[in-house]
């Protein structure tokens, strides 16, 4: 049953990932349908109020599956959601974290939105209204209800938001970040809801391409400095032997960005 699925997805034209293309505002905060895969990361520090620090994590992804698209079927999967969330305590020891899955369809418990950020599966949401992001999640043992505000417009990566993930150009994305999103809101742990502040980073990333299978692993980081400059930078990594590719982009406090290539 796997192997006619496979290639049915294989048959699916994606919408390619070409160098040159202008990343537009605010329609490129929106889901793109069209591409295979494309996710919303945010992440961050929290501070609760006698000072004691959490991490949180919420996450998005839209998944073009190539299956059933001329299917009229409300049940048919042609776009798949996937969400996980998470809590890291360091009094706790371990990571709270929850995740979901749902197929969208014409019954409205998941989708997306184009044209701006706004993603959904039941109760769980990355919306954006006016360039703030509201993040709201109803985990198994952890809540929280976050506003994320930047700070400036989106730090694009790689060449003007054409980001090679390999050697071969046709290994790559468009990737912006949000960098320093200040945070405020509540969690909720254990039954207690407290208020927050801290300061978060967000990645908007879609392609149609998978990964060489030479790349085994892949390092990323995103760092926000005391200053207001911040920096991305990430390699994929082989089994063995050198990385396959790495770059960096690095934003100024002023807003100027500069490109770092292998």
């Amino acid at each position: 049953a796997l192997a006619p699925r496979v290639e049915a997805a294989d048959a699916v034209e994606f919408a390619p990932v070409l160098p040159g293309r202008t990343l537009v505002f605010p329609d490129d905060h929106g889901a793109h349908p069209d591409f295979r895969t494309e996710w919303w990361y945010a992440t961050g520090w929290l501070s609760l109020p006698d000072g004691s620090p959490l991490g949180f994590q919420s996450t998005f992804f839209r998944v073009r599956t190539g299956i059933g698209e001329n299917n009229p079927s409300t049940f048919a999967p042609r776009q798949l959601l996937l969400a996980h969330a998470a809590i890291a305590d360091p009094r706790f020891g371990r990571l709270r974290h929850d995740q979901r899955i749902a197929r969208v369809s014409s019954l409205g418990r998941a989708g997306f939105a184009t044209g701006r950020t706004n993603i959904w599966i039941g109760d769980w949401r990355f919306d954006q209204t006016n360039d703030r992001y509201q993040a709201e999640v109803q985990g198994e043992d952890f809540a929280y209800s976050l506003a994320l505000v930047p700070n400036g417009p989106p730090m694009l990566n790689g060449e003007s938001g054409f980001s090679m993930k390999a050697p071969q150009a046709q290994h790559a994305s468009y990737y912006y970040s949000r960098p320093q999103l200040d945070v405020s809101g509540t969690v909720t742990i254990d039954g207690s809801r407290q208020p927050v502040t801290g300061r978060a980073w967000l990645d908007h990333e879609w392609s149609s391409e998978l990964l060489p299978k030479a790349a085994q692993g892949w390092d990323w980081v995103g760092i926000n400095f005391m200053d207001g400059s911040a920096l991305m930078a990430f390699r994929l990594r082989r089994q063995d032997g050198p990385p396959l590719w790495a770059a960096a982009t690095l934003k100024a406090p002023g807003g100027e960005t500069q490109t770092f290539r292998p």
